[in-house]
């Protein structure tokens, strides 16, 4: 009998305890949101690179004749950089011109019905393809500039023989080539971007702006030339090109630059990094108070800056849980503590 009695008191007690655990309403600490002045201004990094590049060569080997410019020097578009040596452009080119002749002879012939069309139709296609043999050796014998630019450097000397050999300087062009050419004015630097603010680039005038650790005194005003309209998978970013105007020729491919970009002022709720929780790719979630009952909120996370997010999807007035959090789930009765 005491055995029993002693049994059915605990399992009263037991029972009590749970109803007590289930009745047990959190205290939770709340901020009232309200939007505070933001003016956004997103830093990058990256590299200053040309704004076009190229490793200028032939589409065939040969010896190196003439350089006309000297590293460093600028140049023109179609200025004649080098010269390949010229005997099989000259081989190509009596050919041609002894096949010019017997096409003309050839086609007087027709004309008087001396000569077959056979005999003319061999003879003119002869003809054709040895201009167009003589053409691509004239064209490949002669190194010209595509576009206006400086010479960086020449990858073959005078009097070597150029083959088909790839630059290896981590950065640049890898392509084979004699002479590297780059246009530096203007010049640009690549950045990633995160995809949350890729619309705000799209959607409003962006001026970015430019320092360097050489020039730590100065800014170069840039402009958004080209944003990459696809997304790394791994990262969830988006190539975008800065283009700087480069007159003096003060930024050099190669240097360190920092890229400033001012969005757009607006005005924003920012809540306590705490608050928001499983921050993932721009986004999180936090917990709003609605009628005394938590419910679970999900949030674009805009900017993280002293400890605070910059958010949207929330509204001026909304009550956030800023403490008291990993004790709630949705739609529990809770405790708002003064």
């Amino acid at each position: 009998m005491i055995f029993l009695l002693t049994f059915i008191f605990s399992c009263s007690r037991d029972n009590g305890d749970e109803r007590n655990n289930n009745d047990r309403v959190p205290d939770v600490s709340v901020q009232i949101a309200q939007k505070e002045p933001y003016e956004p201004k997103m830093d990058f990094t990256g590299n200053i690179k040309p704004y076009r590049e190229a490793n200028l060569g032939s589409a065939i080997p040969g010896r190196i004749e003439k350089l006309y410019f000297s590293e460093g020097d600028h140049v023109s578009k179609g200025a004649l950089i080098g010269q390949l040596s010229g005997e099989t452009a000259a081989m190509a080119r009596y050919e041609y011109k002894t096949l010019q002749k017997d096409y003309e002879r050839t086609a007087r012939l027709r004309e008087r019905e001396s000569a077959t069309q056979q005999d003319y139709d061999h003879i003119k296609g002869k003809y054709k393809a040895a201009k167009a043999r003589y053409d691509f050796f004239k064209k490949n014998s002669e190194i010209r500039a595509p576009f206006s630019g400086v010479i960086v450097e020449y990858l073959v000397n005078e009097g070597e023989t150029f083959s088909f050999s790839p630059g290896l300087e981590p950065g640049y062009s890898h392509a084979s080539g004699i002479a590297r050419l780059m246009q530096m004015n203007p010049v640009k630097v690549k950045i990633d971007v995160s995809e949350n603010l890729i619309p705000e680039i799209h959607n409003n005038n962006i001026e970015p702006f430019i320092t360097t650790d050489v020039y730590p005194d100065e800014i170069f005003e840039g402009e958004i030339s080209f944003i990459r309209p696809v997304l790394s998978t791994a990262s969830r970013t988006a190539t975008v090109e800065v283009t700087v105007n480069n007159p003096e020729n003060k930024l050099m491919p190669g240097m360190y630059a920092k890229v400033s970009l001012e969005m757009e002022k607006d005005s924003l709720v920012f809540i306590p990094r705490h608050a928001v929780l499983d921050r993932k790719e721009g986004r999180g979630n936090l917990w709003l108070i609605k009628n005394g009952y938590a419910t679970q909120q999900q949030v674009t996370i805009i900017d993280e800056h002293n400890g605070k997010m910059a958010l949207r999807g929330i509204h001026e007035g909304d009550s956030i849980v800023v403490s008291g959090l990993h004790a709630l789930k949705e739609n529990i009765k809770v405790n708002i503590r003064e």
